[in-house]
């Protein structure tokens, strides 16, 4: 009968560490890592029909689509503050106004220096709290 009771607390204590080691597809919310659609940058809207993706990992890496290339990066965070290292992009060229809101968007991203993220919404800020970047969560 001990020996029921004991298995019975091993398989119990075992069941509870399995379930709080388990992970989630979709990143808490709370967390930087995953994918986001840029919805804005410096204020202005994206340019209709143009997407601007990131995909931070939990490697630290960052990459995406920064209207018409794609971008490589590294990142680090500390609670709220983001640290961007320079980032790689491909050389396509696109038309005069994405290439536009690209560089702007790469010019942002090289200004930021801390985030928020409320209810699945990501705000980049610079030193100074001045919104450079906002983005939504996305569904892998």
């Amino acid at each position: 009968m001990k020996k029921i009771k004991q298995l019975s607390l091993f398989v119990a204590l075992l069941t509870t560490l399995t379930a709080c080691n388990s992970s989630s597809a979709i990143p808490s919310p709370e967390t930087l890592s995953g994918g986001w659609l840029v919805q804005s940058i410096q204020g202005h809207h994206i340019i209709a029909k143009s997407t601007v993706k990131l995909m931070f990992s939990p490697e630290n890496k960052l990459s995406g689509s920064a209207s018409c290339n794609n971008i490589s990066t590294s990142y680090s965070t500390q609670e709220n503050s983001l640290s961007i290292a320079a980032i790689a992009t491909t050389r396509k060229m696109c038309s005069p106004a994405i290439m536009e809101q690209e560089s702007t968007l790469l010019q942002a991203l090289d200004k930021v220096s801390r985030f928020e993220i409320i209810n699945g919404q990501l705000s980049m800020l610079d030193q100074h709290g001045t919104l450079q970047l906002k983005a939504k969560r996305t569904k892998n």
